[in-house]
């Protein structure tokens, strides 16, 4: 490897890095058209990372879909999932009913 393919390399993994952290810290940012101030943080660093390699930039924003679909799946299965205990299982524990009635509501 050149050392500028080094640099590359290096300022992708951190341009990716940094815009996880965003949507770690604010899961629920994705569009980009309220134009708040988070929305420009996160915009300015998509634009670097398209600027710096679209590849990089187009696999990035794959990579959130698929993240976002599992997600979505992961959730489904486990709303479901408690939909069958509430209705199968006889829960004499009170507490637990009522906190997993809370969370089903939740979703």
């Amino acid at each position: 490897m050149t050392p500028l393919e080094i640099q590359k390399f290096g300022e992708i993994q951190y341009l990716k890095g940094r815009l996880d952290e965003l949507h770690k810290a604010l899961p629920n940012i994705t569009n980009l058209e309220r134009k708040r101030k988070i929305d420009q943080r996160i915009s300015k660093y998509f634009a670097k990372l398209e600027k710096v390699d679209g590849v990089a930039y187009h696999l990035y924003q794959l990579e959130l879909f698929t993240r976002n679909r599992a997600k979505l799946k992961s959730i489904e299965d486990v709303k479901s999932l408690l939909e069958d205990i509430l209705q199968k299982v006889d829960i004499k524990d009170q507490e637990l009913k009522d906190k997993i009635i809370k969370k089903l509501e939740s979703y």
